[in-house]
């Protein structure tokens, strides 16, 4: 199940799109009809997903927007838009979108084009690693992912968190994630660091990557990420966090 973001002003056409959302069973992420909102809400969460309106209320069009949402979050768009001049199609080209869909749009339409954008992210993202044991046993510096044939050196410095997913665990970097299967208590044994700090029963931070601590939201925040805190984990994090002060 994917989380899909509209961005959309026209209201026929975000209701088409949600409809869509919904017969396909992905998760309908929100529906802003400018980039002032929807900026606000990626500063807190993110999509897998997001149906980009070229033409929108805000600061920014769509094209504006995308480019700020690649060069932060790397969130894949499928833009739709009426617009056809060259121009348009030109600046639409350097965002690099994962599809292009030309109102009036089918139900069809859609459908098959999230389908196959769906499929093609599935293949990127859902690709499983495997966390080696440590070339260097004394060494705690570091971690070898393997990818098919190929050990991957991370250096455990440039972990952002670790998301757990039930039996697997996400590993996110500032351009990259890692899906491993093993569970995030395997991952943090592998780690063996004390740099990192549980601030959700699904999430550790790595304390060196903190760049500020929204007491109001409870949101630890990491460069362009946001990571929640549970009110169980809350005074333990102050805490650790107050002996680094």
């Amino acid at each position: 199940m994917f989380k899909i973001m509209i961005v959309e002003d026209d209201e026929l056409s975000a209701s088409k799109m949600e409809m869509q959302i919904d017969k396909l069973g992905h998760e309908l992420f929100g529906v802003v009809d400018n980039s002032d909102d929807a900026i606000a809400i990626l500063q807190t969460k993110q999509p897998d997903l997001i149906l980009m309106d070229i033409n929108i209320e805000g600061e920014y069009d769509g094209i504006e927007l995308t480019d700020m949402i690649h060069q932060q979050w790397k969130i894949p768009v499928i833009f739709i838009s009426s617009l056809q001049d060259d121009y348009t199609f030109r600046r639409l080209q350097r965002t690099n979108p994962v599809s292009f869909i030309l109102k009036p749009f089918s139900e069809i339409q859609l459908k098959r084009t999230v389908q196959l954008v769906v499929e093609q992210l599935n293949t990127v993202t859902n690709e499983v690693f495997e966390i080696t044991e440590n070339i260097e046993k004394k060494s705690n510096d570091y971690i070898f992912i393997k990818r098919k044939k190929q050990l991957e050196k991370v250096n455990i410095s440039d972990i952002f968190y670790i998301e757990a997913d039930g039996k697997y665990a996400q590993i996110y970097m500032i351009d990259k994630k890692y899906l491993v299967r093993m569970s995030q208590k395997e991952v943090m044994n592998r780690l063996n660091s004390n740099q990192f700090i549980q601030t959700h029963r699904s999430f550790v931070v790595n304390m060196e990557k903190i760049k500020s601590v929204d007491l109001q939201d409870s949101v630890i925040i990491l460069d362009n990420m946001h990571v929640p805190i549970s009110r169980r984990e809350r005074e333990m994090v102050l805490e650790r966090l107050d002996t680094l002060i």
